[in-house]
């Protein structure tokens, strides 16, 4: 009889985690460069609902209710030192960043907006 026939668990062996930030916060540079078409999807048509800054409205808001201090500190805690190299000042800086560019991110998609590529095709003045 074997140990799941007993009703054993088998434990495994390994325990795996793997991360792919691609290149949120520019891979592993770790900051923000200021380029109004960094982070958007390549086809324009995922935006066609975009009728102007009224359509991030609840987006924004949310985001600035809840990125606060106290939530990035207890996230900050949650993050294994693994996957910031164990240099917690530099993470610290990083999460800092976040809170601080948060303010910045209407002023962003209207650079995006106003770029040559203009994905927001449906966007009303």
């Amino acid at each position: 009889m074997t140990e799941t026939q007993r009703g054993e668990a088998i434990q495994p062996a390994y325990h795996t985690v793997m991360i792919d930030q691609g290149f949120c916060f520019n891979a592993g540079e770790w900051n923000f460069p200021d380029a109004p078409l960094r982070g958007l999807y390549a086809r324009n048509r995922v935006y066609e609902g975009v009728i102007g800054m009224e359509s991030f409205g609840p987006w924004l808001e949310r985001m600035e209710k809840q990125i606060t201090e106290r939530v990035l500190a207890e996230l900050a805690e949650e993050i294994p030192p693994a996957w910031y190299d164990d240099d917690y000042d530099a993470l610290v800086r990083l999460l800092e960043q976040v809170y601080r560019r948060k303010e910045r991110v209407p002023e962003l998609i209207l650079s995006a907006q106003r770029s040559n590529r203009q994905p927001f095709v449906s966007w009303r003045e």
